[in-house]
Parts: C-alpha cells; structure tokens; sequence
C-alpha cells in the first residue's frame, strides 16, 4: 500500500523513461491514469481506457479478481504473469507484474499502481535471482537431479519453519506438492529444453493453497521460483443462505451475505446495481465493501456494519451520477437467523427511489411557488393601502363640503375594514402553508 497526496507525481522521472519496465496507475475501476513510456508501446494512447483491454481473456479475468481482492484488503500486493496481445504479429507478450493499491492521506483508496517487467527482459538481461528481489519470489534451489539443495527465507515463512527435512529429497516427494501432475509435467519438459518455464503449484494442507511458480536452469542446477497466488473460492462452496427462486422473485437488489460480510448470493437486480456504481457485478466469494467510495458509500458500510452484531438499519444514500444528476437509493440491513436463533448472515436490500425523490423534490418546489402566489396579494395590496390610510389621515373632513364629508365618512372605515380583511387572508394563509 502506498499513501500519496498527489498520484500524478508518484511515479519517478526515471521509470517514466524506463526501456526495462513498464509502469502504469490506474483509477480504482481499472481506468488506465498515467503509464509510462515502455507501457505506451503496449497500449499507445491509453488514457481513460480499461486496462484489461490490453489483455487476453484470461489475463483479463484475472486482473479483474486481483483488483476486486486489493480494493477489499487494500494491504495486499498482487504479482501476477499476463498476456498483453501485441498485434503486430498476433503474439502474446508476458509480463510480470506487481500492483498495490494507492491511498491518500486520509487513508481513502484513490487507484493502483502496477510495475512490471518483460519475460524476454528476465530471460536475456536480467540474473533470475533479481526475481526475488524485484517482484517478491522466495527461491528452492535444487540440484541437476531436482534434489532440494537451499531455499531462501521467504520460502521457509510459507511452508515451514523447519524445512532441513527438505535437504536431498526430489522436489516431487515434497509432502506439501507431492502428486502435483503440473510439476512433473514442468520438470520433463526442463530436462529436455532447458527454457523458463511458468506455471501454477497447487499445495495441500497449507493456508496459501496456491503458488505461481517459475523453474528456470541454473548454473548448479535449477531454481524453482514461487509467489503466492490467492484463488477465488469456487461459488459452488459457498452455502446457499436464501432459495434462488425467492431471491430473483425479489424487486428489490438483494445482496445476501455471511456474517463476515462476504457477498453469498445476489439476484440480477443487485448485479446491475453493482455494474451503476462500479462499472461491474460485485463478486461473489469476497466481502462486500465500498472503500474506493468511503463518502458516498459510509452509511451503507455502517448499516453492514450493525447487521454484523444483530442491528438492523435503514439508509438513504445520494449519489451525484456521470449525467450531474443526483441519484437516491433506500437500503435495508436485515438479519438472517438460523431456527434456534442464531446469527447466519444478513440481507442487504437496495431499492431505487430516484424516480420518487425527484417527484417529491418536485412537489416541494410547487408548494414553493404556491405559497409565494398564496402571500402575493397581501404584500402587494398592503403597501398601496397603507399609503392611501396614510393620506386619510392627513385630509380635515371640516375643509371638505357636505358631498365631500359624506364620502370621506364612508372612505375610511372601508379602507380599515379592507386592510382587516387582508391582515386576516395573509394569517390563514400562513397557517395553511
């Protein structure tokens, strides 16, 4: 994770200018910011472009995974091989990369940065050990055999403390990836072409399942270079907390999840709500967070929050949408219990009230102007009234002749009794609105 005030100036001048390299930052939605000139013979002028289109499907697929977890555990470091397509000869350019997620200040998620390094580059003019240094590998160095000679600390931190039993034995009869088809697919075809080699090592009984891997020949013999690879939980393996056919007969987007926060089960309606605040469906298997949205998204995350220790909520959320107009959502954090009880999950409806808000913002804004026409015509009859008690008050009935007495004498009360009358409207009138 790094923490930046200004992303625009993150990226040194010397890597900017890098041959070697490739350098790119991105929104986080995936939008391409800022690259470097070594990224620019990848995708050209790509500004305001997805980066997953400069990939291949899979690469793709796994760059949109990698950047869901980061955004979720913003912590976390992703080294990942993927295919760029150059299209010059319809090849596949492999490049390792690693990303981390950038935060300001505040410590709210503002992109990710990604720095990557040509295969051709590693295999021609960079020592494979710089691997372990550069991009995060731990390193089993292994005799011409295959037999397990070393490994650095890295490795012993994710296997093992003691790894001594290692020393002499195949790297096949390892317990942790013994019966790996993979690996012994990968060590005939070393002995036979001597060419790096990338591929992935599942483990057993290990909390770090899967490992990207890299065997490469070595002067004493062979290197087998490993990085972690986290794998998204199969759907399949997670519990079903409400029936599918309830959930999609629901109007409401309807996000079901466990009580660690992480997204179960969703309906069609939540998938196309996540595609209006983010760009995509939200992925099941991953806790359901918003902290590349923190202001917009605070009161949701709270109301998660409280469900997650039996509190029910409702909120309103506001969003200013890419049209500049204002868009509003009611959602509901409510509890899932089991028969006994207990705790199982929470359900997490979201219903579009933007059609609704704008009519009541509507009506306001009528009763706004009904009410300036309802106390019009006391302000505007009154000043003139005034006026005109005024002037009676200054005429002397004794210098008028007898026509003009009588007149006067019925030209008075009649102005106080309008001036009542309006008095009394404009009372009612405010009491009304």
């Amino acid at each position: 994770m790094i923490s930046t005030a200004n992303i625009d100036k993150l990226i040194p001048d010397f890597l900017m200018e890098s041959g070697h390299f490739y350098v790119v930052i991105t929104d986080v939605e995936g939008k391409i910011i800022k690259g470097n000139r070594n990224f620019e013979r990848i995708a050209g002028s790509s500004s305001k472009k997805e980066f997953w289109k400069y990939l291949s499907i899979n690469a793709a697929e796994e760059f949109a995974y990698s950047l869901e977890l980061m955004l979720s555990a913003p912590k976390i470091t992703r080294h990942l091989l993927l295919e760029h397509p150059i299209v010059s000869d319809q090849q596949f350019s492999q490049i390792w990369w690693e990303f981390s997620v950038i935060t300001t200040p505040d410590m709210d998620i503002s992109g990710i940065i990604g720095v990557g390094v040509g295969m051709q580059f590693l295999e021609q003019e960079m020592p494979w050990n710089n691997l372990v240094d550069v991009l995060g590998f731990g390193k089993i160095t292994l005799d011409s055999n295959f037999l397990v000679k070393a490994n650095d600390e890295k490795i012993s931190s994710w296997f093992s403390n003691d790894l001594n039993p290692w020393i002499g034995k195949s790297v096949l009869d390892l317990p942790c990836l013994e019966g790996g088809k993979d690996l012994e697919r990968v060590i005939f075809q070393a002995s036979v072409e001597n060419k790096p080699t990338c591929f992935l090592i599942q483990t057993k009984d290990l909390e770090i399942k899967s490992f990207a891997s890299l065997l490469v020949k070595a002067p004493e013999g062979y290197h087998l270079f490993l990085v972690p690879k986290e794998v998204a939980s199969a759907h399949g393996t997670l519990k079903p907390l409400v029936k599918p056919a309830l959930l999609e007969s629901l109007a409401e987007a309807t996000f079901v999840l466990d009580m660690n926060g992480k997204l179960v089960q969703q309906n069609n309606a939540a998938k196309n709500l996540g595609r209006i605040w983010k760009g995509r469906a939200y992925s099941e298997g991953h806790v359901l967070s918003f902290p590349n949205q923190t202001n917009r998204f605070n009161k949701l995350q709270k109301a998660i929050d409280d469900a997650k220790i039996g509190k029910e909520a409702d909120v309103e959320l506001k969003m200013l949408m890419p049209d500049k107009e204002f868009a509003f959502w009611r959602a509901s954090a409510r509890v899932l219990r089991t028969e006994d009880g207990g705790f199982e999950g929470m359900l997490l409806s979201v219903l579009d009230i933007t059609s609704l808000r704008h009519e009541l913002i509507q009506l306001y804004r009528e009763n706004e102007r009904l009410r300036d026409l309802a106390l019009s015509p006391s302000h505007i009859l009154r000043g003139p009234l005034s006026t005109i008690m005024g002037i009676l008050e200054l005429i002397d009935p004794k210098q008028l002749d007898d026509e003009g007495q009588k007149l006067f004498g019925y030209l008075k009360p009649l102005s106080e009794e309008l001036d009542t009358t309006i008095r009394q409207h404009a009372k009612k009138m405010s009491a009304f609105i």
